[in-house]
């Protein structure tokens, strides 16, 4: 009797127990989070001291960002944990300015690079480079042979290849090959013929068919709009092949840590393409697409363009305008003239302008008018004071102001200190372009002098001038790699070993929010992009190393081991 009594008092107070139990976890209003990071830093890049140890993800938002006790209140049995092992959590970097579909585009072609990115040393590699492309694609003797990235400056004849170059190896086949600035192409005769051109041909405005010495016969360099005839004329991949593509590049961009893609120079084919994969395949990144300028009309009419709405992860920002060339190319408009020889110019060389000051004045007067964000291309400070001129008169007609415009001079390269001090009275954002510190800094040097090449991106001035500024890779211009783009900014290290202004050497902090917080900034997204805190995207970078704690000179070397788009694992480093 007395056991039986003890075993009902047991019962008894397990059931009263787990009700307590149940009562306690009813009175917890807390969400479960659907995936917690823990034990690395976790840096949400909104403020310098704001490193954690914990980062918890519902529903694609973060849910929160804290310690050990957070967790504990956070998470349950349903929770996915990912331990990362001392490593870092950032925000997924954001792309300030890059060219998706071009990408896309030289997956297809051969690269024609100079170390780092390749190992084209010469203009016979370059051909032994095309004829292995050639084989390798099974091309007929009518298709295009595109190579990309080729520099002069970096190969043994340090010059252009010419038609010449070309037509020896190749006689019957169209070929171009794009030059390391995307600004200048080199095409043989069978693609001249295609084209419809020969000695006859005038220039078009804003480009060049650079001509051999003492001769209207095209040597096969053109330059800037020129370029437009030879893209029209190449061939598009269809459908399949796109689709295809448009998966490599996606797994190139995640796999350097980048969440949100930009697509910097849309054309109307370019629109049509990103249309037609956002209803065939689901993106996996965010893509941000510039319209290109020149098709403007032609895609407005087209297309039922939304202004800074997403549909199915692609978004239009705003229009695109190129106001001039590449320094490198020495197509880059300058106040002064460049110091050695340009092709195609034989005094007061300082550059193209891709628009005349009229046709920019119009421009931005329509699109400041109509409410439209303008990222304009001004590499040479010659481009930016006509931009410059052209958006006081606009400003002042349509009385805007900085907030309303967040208005981005993609590269703003070479600068001057007053063209600062009018960008922070403006509240205009320069993309800058850090990686040309290396790549190209010490070709800089020679063609600009050193005062000019040494103000290149110039990083601290804006920060002491309140300027928000951003940086890019440009890519397929310089290498996709977050990693060494972070390092250039940090260090300005050229090629020989010289630093290129030191006293533009960025702080590792201010190089970072360039990358993340600043770009959302620019693209109005700074509401739910760029940081980790809560309501934001679960958009995410593991690194191998913490920036704020590395040696600068080892920033490049840091490794990208998985990126998270909206709390989804969109790559994951295989461990070796």
């Amino acid at each position: 009797m007395d056991i039986v009594y003890l075993d009902e008092m047991n019962s008894l107070f397990q059931i009263c127990f787990y009700l307590l139990i149940l009562l306690l976890c009813a009175c917890n209003d807390d969400p479960v989070a659907d995936v917690i990071f823990y034990n690395g830093d976790v840096v949400t890049m909104s403020g310098e001291n704001g490193v954690h140890q914990s980062l918890g993800i519902k529903d694609g938002e973060i849910l929160y960002v804290g310690n050990q006790e957070d967790q504990e209140r956070f998470q349950s049995v349903r929770t996915q944990l990912i331990d990362l092992k001392g490593r870092t959590l950032l925000p997924g970097f954001i792309d300030a300015h890059s060219h998706f579909s071009l990408a896309m585009q030289t997956l297809n072609w051969a690269n024609l690079s100079s170390p780092p990115v390749s190992d084209i040393k010469s203009i016979n590699d370059i051909l032994v480079r095309l004829e292995g492309h050639r084989q390798e694609r099974n091309l007929d003797p009518a298709e295009w042979l595109i190579g990309w990235g080729y520099d002069p400056d970096l190969i043994e004849e340090q010059r252009h290849p010419n038609k010449l170059d070309l037509d020896e190896a190749f006689p019957d086949q169209p070929v171009f090959l794009a030059h390391a600035s995307g600004h200048l192409g080199v095409v043989n005769s069978a693609a001249l013929r295609v084209i419809g051109w020969s000695a006859e041909t005038a220039d078009p405005q804003g480009g060049q068919i650079i001509r051999f010495d003492n001769s209207k016969e095209p040597s096969g360099l053109i330059t800037e709009s020129a370029m437009h005839a030879v893209r029209e004329a190449i061939p598009q991949p269809d459908s399949e092949d796109m689709t295809r593509l448009a998966a490599e590049a996606f797994d190139l961009y995640a796999r350097n840590g980048i969440t949100t893609v930009n697509d910097g120079f849309s054309t109307a084919e370019n629109i049509d393409l990103l249309e037609q994969l956002s209803t065939s395949i689901d993106f996996p990144l965010d893509i941000i697409s510039l319209l290109g300028f020149v098709d403007l009309a032609k895609i407005m009419s087209q297309h039922d363009i939304k202004f800074h709405q997403y549909n199915r992860r692609l978004k239009y920002a705003g229009v695109k305008i190129v106001a001039d060339g590449s320094p490198q190319g020495k197509t880059a408009l300058m106040s002064d003239p460049y110091l050695t020889e340009v092709p195609g110019c034989t005094h007061d060389c300082k550059g193209i302008a891709v628009v005349q000051q009229a046709q920019l004045d119009q421009l931005l007067d329509k699109l400041y008018g109509d409410g439209v964000q303008v990222y304009t291309h001004c590499n040479g400070d010659a481009a930016i004071d006509m931009y410059l001129n052209a958006h006081d008169q606009a400003v002042d007609k349509h009385n805007l102001t900085s907030s309303d415009l967040r208005s981005v001079i993609i590269h703003s390269q070479f600068m001057r200190p007053d063209l600062i001090e009018q960008y922070a009275h403006y509240g205009l954002i320069p993309s800058y372009f850090t990686n040309h510190t290396y790549y190209w800094g010490d070709v800089h040097v020679r063609n600009l002098g050193m005062e000019r090449a040494a103000y290149i991106s110039p990083l601290v001035s804006s920060e002491e001038s309140g300027v928000t500024y951003t940086n890019h890779t440009d890519y397929p211009i310089t290498a996709l790699d977050q990693s060494f783009l972070l390092w250039s900014a940090v260090n300005r290290v050229s090629r020989s070993g010289q630093v290129l202004g030191s006293d533009q050497r960025s702080k590792v902090y201010d190089a970072l929010e360039a990358m993340t917080i600043h770009a959302a900034y620019q693209y109005r997204e700074e509401d739910r992009k760029g940081s980790l805190e809560p309501g934001k995207l679960g958009d995410l970078v593991i690194l191998s190393d913490n920036p704020l704690d590395i040696d600068p000179m080892k920033l490049k070397d840091i490794e990208v081991l998985a990126t998270y788009k909206e709390g989804q694992e969109v790559y994951a480093k295989t461990e070796e």
